[in-house]
Order: C-alpha cells, then structure tokens, then sequence
C-alpha cells in the first residue's frame, strides 16, 4: 500500500508558504522495532491527515513575537532560517503514548542543533525536538518514512536542506532589510509563493 505525502507545504514564520514537490513512502507489513517505528499499519483510521506544513523560522521574528524578549536566545552560531517544524495538518488523532527520549535523536544531534535549536531560554533543544515530536510527529508516524522519532527528523533536516530560502524570497522579490517592513498579506493569484496562501509584501 502507497500513502502519499501530497502536498506538503513549506511555511517561513511568521507567514510564507510553498507548495512542496510531493514525497511517496511505503508502507508494508508491521513496523520492525521502536528505533524504526512501529504500529498497526492496517489500522488506517489513525493516519488521518493528507497534508504536511514544513515551518521554517527567522530567530529574530521569532523572539520579537514572544511577549517578553528577555525570554530568548540566539546562539551565536546561529544565522539564518531555522526549523520550527513538520505538522500533518488537520490531523484528528494525536498519541502522546509514544515517548521520545535523547537516544531517539543522538546521530542527528548536532544537525538539529544547528538547524532546529530553542530560542527559549528555559527550553533545551531537547526539550524542544520533544514537544515537537509529542504534537506533530508522533501523528506523522503513520506513514513508513516517518514512522519514529529519528526518521521523522531525518526528513525534517532533509526538507532543510532542499530549500534555499535567501533565493526564493529573493527571487520573489523579498531581500533582508532593516529598513523597509513586510507586511503579511494573502495574495491568492501570486504564483511565485503558492496559490492561495500568506506571503509577505
């Protein structure tokens, strides 16, 4: 059986959308172990989204939308896009019974930390990749490619690294600027940001 991951939505905070070339997994049989998933894959109830928005983050639009500043961190080595993460949307069923500890993730620590670190002060990166999993990816886990904690950031870390987001923006004609505001509009016939859906102006 083929469940397709079709459209998958790129989303750049505070609100850029892109419409994703689709991604086609297999799913077959029962999942083999918990470091590669597991799951009754013929209950076909559970798996009840159809689409994924993959949410990127600017650190400095991200500690200015929190209501104290003094709550958020940059580190240092961090200068560009970061991931927030990969939502099924519209998904009905959530499980939280399926744990997430440091071990899950280890071989992708220090690409998570680079590309999806906390800008919360109070909230390690593990912390965060946690929460992260518990809302989002658990609820992916239907689907074979994603189906545990280290694929579904596997996929994360490679949908970050299909995407030069400076060249789309730039391409459609938004370039970093101190001095000129964007403003958040829907523009439904723009095709260069996805039909239908937020970009900035």
């Amino acid at each position: 059986m083929h469940r397709s991951l079709l459209p998958p939505l790129v989303s750049l905070s505070p609100a850029i959308l892109f419409l994703l070339p689709g991604i086609i997994v297999t799913q077959e049989g029962l999942w083999e172990d918990y470091k590669y998933g597991h799951g009754d894959l013929d209950n076909h109830n559970f798996c009840t989204w159809k689409c994924l928005l993959f949410t990127l983050q600017w650190p400095g639009a991200f500690c200015q939308s929190l209501n104290n500043v003094s709550l958020c961190r940059i580190p240092p080595t961090v200068n560009n896009w970061t991931i927030h993460g990969l939502w099924p949307l519209h998904a009905k069923n959530r499980c939280d019974c399926w744990p997430m500890f440091p071990s899950d993730v280890q071989e992708l620590k220090a690409e998570l930390t680079e590309l999806w670190p906390s800008f919360v002060r109070f909230k390690s990166n593990f912390h965060f990749w946690r929460d992260e999993w518990r809302k989002h990816g658990a609820s992916a886990a239907c689907v074979e490619g994603m189906n545990s904690p280290l694929r579904y950031f596997q996929v994360c870390v490679k949908l970050r690294a299909q995407f030069d987001i400076h060249s789309l923006l730039e391409d459609a004609g938004i370039t970093p600027s101190c001095e000129r505001p964007y403003k958040v509009t829907v523009d439904k016939s723009n095709s260069d940001l996805g039909k239908g859906f937020s970009s900035l102006s």
